[in-house]
């Protein structure tokens, strides 16, 4: 799968990254910026990908990251002028990450001078190598399936008979987009069914009547307006179903950030499911 569209996504993507490490580790004055001007000490203005500035212990950082969203390796240039950044900037460190990897000249390069090689890259199934990656569930699924219902309302009730000698005797409504209070607590009408209906496994996929005579139930239309129920009649039957889930680890996870030299997985940014 593709990580991101754009030079820019994998920027953005970093800064998530990074913003997120820190927020775990707790640390003080986060500041994960992206696309920052920083003038050096030689009056120069550089641009900076992602700018990395946080206190821990006490003692303040401050991270030059370089993005690269290349499809083959970063060239030795790159890391000079990161070299060059350093050099301008006081008090940083660099940081360079890419998606493919780094020529042999970057490594030694950057491992003399102490830059910081890193790789976000899509997860892949080796990553759960010693570790459960793909779970597969299978098992049977009792509910109860309702079939058809019919409904009494209270004319006595002050509210309902308001509404009924508005609207008439014969009113039209689904069901199924309304809820029910009872006793101030609202529910979907099939949960509200749940749990006044009690199923037994002998009778599995055999049709039965039940009639329900609340002391103090209403539907709720999608108007908000209460009808108070005097008896609720449903025909129903417990059903069963097979069930065959997997669920791969793979699939919940977005991107992760590998330390270049030693190939250890520092962080998994998990997808969000919105977000």
């Amino acid at each position: 799968m593709e990580l991101c569209e754009t030079s820019k996504d994998y920027e953005l993507l970093t800064q998530k990254i990074y913003r997120a490490i820190l927020e775990s580790e707790g640390v003080e004055n986060i500041d994960v910026q992206h696309d920052v001007k920083i003038k050096g000490k030689s009056g120069v203005e550089h641009q900076i990908d992602v700018f990395w500035e946080y206190r821990y212990a006490g003692v303040s950082h401050k991270i030059l990251i370089e993005c690269k969203y290349y499809s083959k390796p970063v060239s030795l240039i790159h890391a000079r002028n990161m070299l060059g950044l350093l050099n301008d900037i006081p008090n940083s460190q660099g940081l360079i990450v890419t998606t493919q990897g780094f020529q042999s000249g970057v490594i030694d390069f950057c491992g003399h001078y102490e830059i910081n090689l890193k790789r976000i890259r899509t997860p892949q199934g080796t990553d759960w190598d010693g570790y459960i990656q793909i779970i597969n569930v299978n098992g049977e699924l009792y509910q109860n399936q309702y079939l058809d219902m019919k409904l009494a309302f209270d004319g006595k009730d002050y509210d309902t008979k308001k509404y009924f000698d508005k609207h008439g005797s014969q009113i039209s409504f689904n069901v199924y987009d309304s809820s029910i209070e009872e006793d101030g607590v609202v529910s979907f009408i099939g949960k509200w069914l749940d749990s006044k209906i009690v199923a037994n496994l002998v009778e599995l996929n055999t049709p039965k009547k039940e009639v329900i005579s609340p002391e103090n139930a209403f539907v709720v239309l999608p108007t908000q307006e209460r009808l108070k129920i005097k008896k609720f009649t449903v025909l129903w039957e417990l059903s069963r179903q097979e069930l065959s889930i997997s669920v791969n680890a793979i699939d919940f996870v977005q991107a992760v950030l590998e330390d270049f030299r030693s190939g250890d997985i520092e962080y998994t940014l998990n997808k969000e499911h919105n977000k």
